[in-house]
């Protein structure tokens, strides 16, 4: 197990070519323990061999097996069973289990793994308690795999209980130390959701200054990834800001002809009053160079600049001019559509996804949602029938500023409409860019 241990150490410093030496160490310590009779756990320093083995992604058969076997302190033995109901998907046993017992009174070896684990099982409910216990794996196993995982797991949790200062150091831990980890792409995933949700709590200084950590290509895949984030929730000033970043580069290397970073710094500005010049910029966007949801993205900015920038039908408005008052009052909803959340139904629902608000009723008749993208695009292009009048309701995400505009301005109401559709888009595309 020291051999293992050391091995993935080396794994969390970035050696990936340790990988398969990894795999082969747990094949031979599963053998040995499979093949351990209860002689061999009077020793206790091999029980906690054991135990650790199954902290490590051991195989729960031979855990329950071997343990089975040993004679033991009571302690050690409620343990195996924890770890046991862990490996087998049963967190509510494991953590009736393991709650009463303090990783700091075992041993340092076995404690940085109790202590891990006990973290990743109580972060849903108890993450101030999770917190607490990932920073105790920390301080029994520094510069191990295990303090790679801790500091990795403490970063979406502080971003989850919105403490940017602890985020933001646990950041800088993590790149300092364990940025080419093969665990790094769930760091990345971690950080960029939590610069999104604290975007009022850390300044752009101290975004930069963590990244600057980074090598040249992966600040620039970071800061795309955050660009297209804030460009879909509205935050125009840290959409502006990544894209700059990312476009930048590093060292007189920039990125300018990044189709990504000139689409992302788009979005963020594809209702704005310059709406003629991002139509420009998304015209000189080389499509092949993007990904497939890249590319229906672009279909879909381009779709809602047309959209923004498309003249009032004359026919309509002559009808609205020449009718009575009754008459006006029941086109008044026409005229409104624009800030209905109905208007981004044309889109299939995402698996998964939530909606950020509830979904209008539909008659028991309606028609199914489309099946495919292509359908949803073409429909995202088309006017969308007139739906009842309803209040203006902002997703938590976007700007202050856009509560304020008024649904029955045409010039608002196409605002409001466009940055619907940009939330839906991004539901329907997933996630980050691949």
């Amino acid at each position: 197990m020291r051999s293992l241990q050391l091995v993935q150490d080396r794994i969390a410093g970035g050696d990936h070519a340790a990988l398969p030496m990894q795999a082969k160490l747990l094949e031979m310590t599963d053998a040995r323990l499979r093949a351990a009779d209860a002689g061999d756990f009077k020793d206790p320093k091999n029980f906690r061999a054991l135990l650790v083995y199954g902290m490590s992604g051991g195989n729960p058969v031979t855990v329950e097996a071997a343990a089975s076997r040993a004679a033991t302190d009571p302690q050690s033995l409620a343990i195996a069973k924890g770890v046991v109901a862990y490996l087998n998907g049963r967190p509510a046993a494991a953590i009736e289990i393991l709650k009463p017992i303090d990783p700091m009174s075992v041993p340092a070896d076995l404690g940085a793994f109790l202590a891990l684990v006990k973290g990743s099982l109580l972060a849903t409910d108890e993450p101030a308690t999770a917190l607490t216990l990932l920073d105790e794996a920390r301080l029994l196993s520094p510069g191990t795999l295990v303090e790679e995982a801790a500091l990795r797991r403490s970063v979406g949790l502080a971003a989850t209980q919105g403490d940017a200062a602890r985020f933001a150091l646990a950041s800088t831990q993590y790149v300092a130390g364990y940025l080419y980890s093969p665990y790094a792409s769930q760091f990345a995933d971690s950080f960029v959701s939590g610069v999104i949700a604290l975007h009022m709590s850390i300044s752009q200084d101290k975004l930069a200054d963590i990244t600057s950590m980074m090598d040249p290509e992966r600040e620039k895949v970071i800061y795309l990834r955050i660009a297209r984030r804030a460009a879909i929730d509205g935050l125009s000033d840290l959409s502006a800001f990544a894209s700059a970043r990312a476009e930048q580069g590093r060292n007189g290397k920039g990125n300018q002809d990044d189709p990504r970073a000139v689409l992302y710094s788009s979005l963020s500005t594809v209702t704005s009053a310059t709406i003629d010049d991002v139509r420009a910029r998304l015209g000189t966007i080389d499509r092949g160079k993007l990904s497939e949801s890249d590319r229906a993205l672009l279909d879909a900015a381009q779709a809602v600049a047309g959209e923004v920038v498309a003249p009032v039908r004359a026919a309509a408005m002559n009808e609205t001019e020449a009718a009575g008052p009754a008459k006006s009052d029941a086109a008044k909803p026409a005229e409104t559509e624009a800030a209905s959340p109905a208007d981004a139904e044309g889109l299939p629902p995402v698996e998964g996804a939530m909606a950020e608000q509830p979904a209008p009723v539909k008659p028991a008749d309606a028609p199914p949602a489309p099946p495919t993208t292509a359908q949803a695009a073409a429909e995202a292009q088309a006017p969308a029938p007139a739906q009842p009048e309803t209040p203006s309701v902002l997703p938590a995400s976007a700007p202050a500023a856009a509560a304020s505009l008024d649904p029955h301005d045409p010039t608002d109401a196409a605002m409001l409409k466009a940055r619907r559709q940009l939330e839906q888009i991004d539901q329907l595309l997933g996630a980050a860019p691949k």
